[in-house]
């Protein structure tokens, strides 16, 4: 065999190999452009197909809207012809405002009646008459011996009620000492005292106590009753009254200081 018949055996194979693949490439393309040709010819068929259906659905929605509309309006008239015969309803059965004043001036006329009615003249007269009767008794006091013993005797017992509803308890234990004790005397020891009764160590004299002994030999005994005297004659005098109180484990200051003012007969000074 020839050199050039060996050329020609091994070349043919090679070409033919190229040739397969050249058509297999162009196989390929033309696959794509095939590819490519049906999805233009589906997207104009889809295209024909889908025209004029979007203004379609834009009609028929436009065609619901009227409709729901229409409905909408409907319940809107019978919601509000439902409340004007609910307001109608309840406007008959409220009384009108007319009515009303007409009423209330009725009560007022009522009210002014009733008001009136309740004039106390007879009230004022009494008042009057409680006038008249204390300025005939301060009379009859004033005249001392002229006055009726009677009227005299109203008088006093009038002034010792009105004392006991404030001072009873200072009363009762000074009558327990002395059962002649004036009222109206203890009264102006008590008010002498003022506030310090109300607390326990204004309210008691402490025997016991020597400090307790001088503030009442010096404040009662000497300054308000102007009693002199040697010290020791004062403080006698002090002692002598808590032996008169000795069965008071709690003695009153009140009766101490009335007692002291009694045996020194200054009680018509207080």
């Amino acid at each position: 065999m020839s050199a050039q018949t060996l050329e020609t055996k091994t070349f043919t194979p090679v070409k033919n190999t190229i040739l397969a693949v050249r058509r297999t490439r162009r196989a390929y393309l033309g696959l794509h452009v095939a590819a490519f040709e049906q999805a233009q010819i589906g997207f104009s068929k889809a295209r024909e197909l889908t025209d004029g259906l979007f203004e379609d659905l834009v009609s028929k929605g436009e065609l619901l809207e009227a409709k729901a509309g229409v409905v909408l309006k409907g319940t809107q008239v019978k919601m509000i012809e439902g409340y004007n015969d609910t307001a109608e309803t309840m406007r008959d059965m409220l009384p009108s405002s007319g009515n009303r004043v007409e009423d209330l001036e009725a009560e007022v006329a009522a009210l002014t009646a009733t008001l009136k009615s309740l004039d106390k003249p007879v009230a004022k007269k009494k008042v009057a008459k409680k006038k008249t009767v204390k300025k005939v008794e301060a009379k009859a006091v004033t005249k001392d011996k002229e006055a009726s013993p009677a009227i005299v005797t109203t008088v006093k017992t009038e002034t010792e009620t009105t004392l006991a509803d404030k001072y009873v308890s200072y009363v009762e234990d000074v009558r327990g000492y002395d059962k002649e004790a004036d009222a109206t005397i203890i009264k102006k020891i008590v008010d002498h005292c003022g506030i310090a009764l109300q607390s326990r160590d204004g309210l008691f004299v402490a025997c016991s106590d020597e400090a307790e002994r001088h503030t009442v030999r010096d404040s009662w005994l000497i300054k308000k009753l102007g009693v002199t005297g040697e010290t020791p004659t004062l403080d006698a005098k002090v002692m002598a009254v808590c032996e008169l109180m000795q069965k008071d484990r709690m003695k009153s200051r009140v009766t101490f200081y009335y007692l002291l003012a009694k045996n020194e007969g200054k009680l018509a000074s207080l």
